[in-house]
């Protein structure tokens, strides 16, 4: 802020509009970062960190060291895992299990 005020006080217009369009450019990724945020507050976890897992498919157990709200991994390996195939897709919550 302080820059574009000076930007403003020197008449360095191009400059200033710059500074303001990126300030709004940060302004709208917190936004939606903070919204984002809301969707996944409210995530119901089956499992705790710690707790001790079996895979319902592949049958191995572990214990859950970390979990997501949604699926995050890439495009090509949520393909290759088939996991829009799931009943719930990727928009449940996925866990990381240590065998």
């Amino acid at each position: 802020m302080v820059n574009l005020q000076k930007a403003v006080e020197v008449e360095n217009y191009a400059l200033a509009a710059e500074l303001r369009d990126e300030i709004n450019k940060l302004e709208a990724e917190s936004l939606a970062a903070s919204e984002n945020a809301l969707v996944y507050e409210n995530i119901q976890y089956a499992f705790r960190l710690g707790q001790k897992g079996r895979h319902k498919v592949f049958v191995y157990s572990g214990v859950i060291c970390g979990m997501d709200p949604v699926c995050c991994i890439s495009s090509s390996l949520r393909e290759s895992a088939c996991i829009d195939k799931l009943t719930r897709g990727s928009n449940q919550p996925f866990y990381q299990i240590h065998l």
